[in-house]
């Protein structure tokens, strides 16, 4: 079995990687609902897990998330891209069910969901217009400027206590 998940993988189909999605009209080597549970995935699979505009899209991105850590080896990777919450992305696609900021994963929030064995790593903004990481004091005036931010790139450690 392949050890690197491309989940959601839709048209970025990678070679020699486990893709999967639930549509047809894309390449894809498995297809899976990502709103039944469980996955189809034997547990500690996987060495790294890609998630590329996936979570804002399912009912439930907590179970989602402990099903993919479930399927993960000790020491893996998950990266995870979804748009910022007040994107224009992602305040204009009606199939959003979950918005998502820079804290969405902060470690309050991963003990109060139960995801302790997810270590935040790296966290970054993704900018499809550069002039706005030029822009100064975003920090604080991301709320006045619908827009700011247009990704967010969160890369996780998986630590497992056994």
């Amino acid at each position: 079995m392949k050890d690197k998940l491309n989940l959601g993988s839709g048209e970025d189909y990678i070679e020699g990687w486990l893709n999967v999605d639930c549509r047809d009209n894309v390449k894809k080597d498995l297809k899976v609902d990502l709103n039944k549970f469980p996955y189809p995935f034997k547990k500690n699979t996987f060495n790294v897990v890609v998630m590329k505009m996936i979570l804002e899209h399912v009912s439930d991105p907590i179970r989602l998330l402990r099903e993919i850590v479930k399927s993960c080896k000790n020491k893996a990777k998950i990266i995870i891209t979804v748009p910022h919450a007040i994107s224009y992305a992602n305040i204009s696609d009606i199939q959003h069910k979950n918005n998502f900021t820079e804290n969405s994963f902060i470690d309050d929030t991963i003990r109060e969901y139960e995801l302790e064995e997810l270590k935040l790593i790296r966290k970054e903004f993704i900018f499809k217009n550069k002039w706005k990481k030029y822009v100064p004091f975003k920090k604080y005036l991301k709320i006045y400027l619908n827009g700011m931010y247009d990704d967010i790139y969160f890369e996780f450690k998986v630590n497992k206590k056994s």
